[in-house]
């Protein structure tokens, strides 16, 4: 530090001196924001599907410049208040003082954000969104140690911290030298400095409110490259975490209900999806199905199969030759396979929240809501213990994850299971048992009893600590194939989770049928994985990249069941399509979903912010934009129809889980 020097010029002209180290400073700061944009676009760049437009490109960094002098304009909006204080009774040395503090503060935040968001985008392919909420409820601990593992943590710290200490060395000189510089006398007239008081004054409301733009506006703005990648580099990471915040607590409030039915009539969103419901008392009386009575015997147990990240592209045929889903897709070949499915959310409690409740998730988290620890009577549980099962939950991990044993109990499972009680000689690790000891556990509780069974794995997941050599995983049969052969050795570890995933939950099926009367599986993934580090395209498809896997088998529970064609759902349709296979003629249940094997029945899933059929995937936030499952253009879909079919089942959704059965009391809208 250098030693502090007696300033013998004017003091009517030192607040203008301040003004101009500040403008500098935040000059350096807008420079270093762009700086990380374009590393973000360096690192990531590999994901563009073709070399993006000059105009693009452009949209891009004049956006996020915008972006970038807002956060700059908040992050020393207190040093600007400073300098108008300076104005009205300068503060001598204190001001260089201030600004030194300041710079440090900002550095030391912007160290923590940009290694941050870098990690983030790396695991979610997008900088920070609504998933960051989730740590809010999620396993800190289990977050914690997982990246511990998984990250040189030490490295980072090092090398961040003596990035912040030369930063800030080099930015306090230059505000020095900018603050000696000369200013005309005439400058430090009152007059002169009453209006650059207000110049300023307005400058710095115009930078925090209008450049950007607030809320959804911004969001908006940063839509507009034209390019999926490139819109998602777009928002400074300070505002996309802002954003991501703002986003999730909207949703907990009655605003919520607006970002799927803007004009807030969930009577009207009802009619139009369940019209034989039109004059229903209560939404829950729209919801009333009456089963058929399946030609089949009725199993003697049902296990609905959540495993952790197992997502569907590793099944489709260009890619059997990596061998990392053989076992399921033979179960596939023998039972009944989903041509077509999504997730019902793009995290793990998102679609198992789907799974035990019955409702859709519309970015409410319905573990947490006091309207559903009431009871629903869509609820998973409470269905099948209505039809004489034993309603049983088992998790490889810990129970206190997302409250999720108190959850399972409240919504009627009667047993409910953690990892701790499934370790055995095996350690598994932070998130959960390995999942050959989850599945011997379930078979080992499972006696005569006929039960309902909801079963989620964990193996499949960071640190990826398996020794999946040592079960027999063999990474040369992945280097062999084409599409495998220049895999890294960590890219070769976590797709070998995959492969013993798949192994678990194939011989857990196989001994069920062994050892029990007459089971029934249906197997899912909780949503995509984020690891497809193949592809047989230039990129992936929306079917690879959105797509999970639902098999149903049972050689002696659907050995008289008589599928459509092709099966296309979510989520939301496997409780409605077991409760049919289960349940007598005659028998009154609550549903949002569909089910899969009914012949009358449209085959179309609603579910993880996309629409998919056998023929056509969609998002929501592009419905013009329709593949067929291949990646190619599709036929002619009305994307917009199916949209808003969309936004009002979610609406629905959102209104039974914040507010309850009743309909709203004013003119049908959810004011």
């Amino acid at each position: 530090m250098e030693p502090e020097k007696t300033d013998s010029r004017p003091a009517a002209t030192e607040p203008w001196r301040q003004v101009i180290a500040d403008m500098v400073l935040w000059l350096a700061l807008v420079l270093l924001f762009l700086a990380f944009r374009i590393t973000l676009f360096s690192i990531f760049h590999t994901e563009l599907p073709q070399r993006p437009s000059g105009h693009a490109l452009m949209r891009c960094f004049e956006t996020g410049l915008r972006s970038d002098t807002c956060a700059a304009t908040w992050g020393l909006l207190p040093l600007f208040a400073l300098t108008l204080v300076g104005f009205i009774h300068p503060l001598g040395i204190w001001h260089q003082r201030i600004r030194q503090l300041t710079i440090a503060i900002v550095l030391i935040l912007c160290a923590i954000i940009f290694v941050t968001d870098v990690g983030y985008f790396a695991e979610y392919d997008s900088q920070f969104d609504h998933w960051i909420v989730g740590l809010i409820y999620d396993d800190r601990s289990a977050i914690l140690t997982t990246i511990w593992k998984s990250y040189p943590i030490v490295r980072l710290i090092l090398i961040g911290s003596a990035a912040i200490a030369i930063t800030a060395w080099a930015l306090s000189k230059l505000c020095r030298v900018a603050a000696a510089a000369d200013v005309p006398r005439f400058l430090g007239t009152k007059s002169a400095r009453a209006i650059t008081f207000g110049v300023i004054a307005i400058w710095m409301f115009v930078g925090t409110k209008v450049w950007l733009g607030k809320n959804l506006a911004g969001l908006k703005n940063a839509a507009a490259t034209g390019d999926a990648f490139l819109n998602k580099i777009v928002l400074n990471p300070f505002f996309a975490l802002r954003y991501a915040i703002w986003q999730e607590t909207t949703m907990q409030k009655a605003a919520g209900l607006q970002n799927y039915l803007p004009d807030g009539n969930v009577r009207a969103a009802a009619t139009a999806l369940f019209p034989g419901a039109q004059n229903a008392a209560t939404l829950d009386d729209c919801l009333k199905r009456i089963a058929p009575g399946s030609a089949g015997a009725r199993p003697t147990h049902i296990f609905i199969v959540v495993m952790e990240s197992y997502d569907a592209w590793a099944m489709q045929p260009e890619y059997a030759g990596l061998h990392l889903t053989d076992g399921v897709s033979a179960l596939g070949r023998e039972g009944l396979r989903a041509q077509a499915f999504i997730s019902s959310g793009i995290s793990t409690i998102e679609s198992l929240g789907v799974l035990i409740t019955g409702l859709p998730f519309a970015r409410v988290f319905v573990n947490f809501q006091p309207v559903v620890r009431e009871g629903l009577p869509t609820a998973s549980a409470r269905i099948f213990k209505r039809l004489g099962y034993r309603p049983r939950f088992f998790y490889g991990g810990f129970l206190s994850w997302q409250r999720i044993g108190q959850f399972c109990r409240e919504q009627g499972f009667e047993d409910v299971y953690g990892g701790d009680q499934m370790r055995t000689h095996t350690h598994g690790n932070e998130w959960g048992v390995e999942d050959e000891d989850l599945f011997r556990f379930v078979l080992k509780q499972t006696g005569p009893e006929p039960t309902f069974n909801l079963i989620m794995s964990t193996s499949y997941h960071p640190p990826y600590s398996v020794d999946v050599e040592k079960k027999g995983f063999d990474p040369a049969v992945v280097k062999a194939n084409s599409n495998g052969a220049s895999l890294s050795q960590h890219q070769l570890r976590v797709l070998g989770h995959l492969w013993y995933s798949d192994k678990c939950v194939s011989d857990f099926v196989s001994e069920g049928e062994r050892e029990l009367e007459r089971p029934l599986f249906a197997i899912t993934g909780d949503h995509y994985s984020r690891k497809q580090y193949v592809s047989a395209r230039p990129t992936h498809t929306l079917f690879e990249s959105l797509s999970v896997p639902l098999i149903i088998c049972g050689h002696k529970a659907l050995e008289k069941v008589q599928p459509p064609e092709a099966l296309a759902g979510s989520h939301l349709d496997v409780l409605p399509t077991l409760t049919n296979l289960a349940a007598p003629a005659g028998f009154v249940y609550h549903a949002f979903g569909h089910d899969l094997l009914d012949q009358s029945q449209r085959q179309v899933g609603f579910g993880c912010n996309a629409v998919i059929s056998p023929d056509f995937i969609l998002k929501i936030n592009d419905p013009t934009h329709v593949e067929d499952l291949h990646g190619g253009p599709a036929g002619r879909v009305d994307g917009t129809a199916l949209a808003l079919q969309y936004r009002q089942l979610h609406g629905l959704g959102w209104w039974r889980a914040v507010k309850g059965n009743q309909w709203p009391t004013r003119s049908g809208r959810g004011d």
